[in-house]
């Protein structure tokens, strides 16, 4: 619990999909599965919007959190109070859970 970590504040899960990945083989790509790429570019974006950091050891500890209000707005929630602080603060914190939210909201 001890190993510091770097994490962004923005992830492309783009490299993951299955669509990359049929694209990656080698195999041709249809004039469609072009058309589709530009239209969901950003269908794979996450961003953070919380951190969970812990301080102590296994057996015993306290947890606090970083949670983004607004873009770039971020507050430290620890037992009594709320406190506003800068996004860079929360990027160099040791992450114990990072939660990422979709950037773009798929609506069917």
């Amino acid at each position: 619990m001890d190993t510091k970590i770097k994490y962004p504040q923005f992830i492309d899960m783009t490299p993951f999909t299955a669509s990359f990945r049929e694209r990656s083989s080698g195999a041709p790509e249809s004039r469609t599965s072009i058309v589709t790429d530009l239209l969901t570019t950003n269908r794979n974006k996450y961003e953070l919007f919380a951190v969970v950091n812990h301080l102590g050891t296994m057996e015993s500890g306290h947890y606090t959190c970083y949670i983004r209000h607004q873009r770039n707005q971020w507050f430290q929630c620890d037992d009594q109070k709320v406190t506003k602080v800068p996004t860079e603060r929360v990027l160099s914190s040791q992450g114990y859970l990072l939660f990422y939210h979709k950037c773009h909201a798929d609506y069917y």
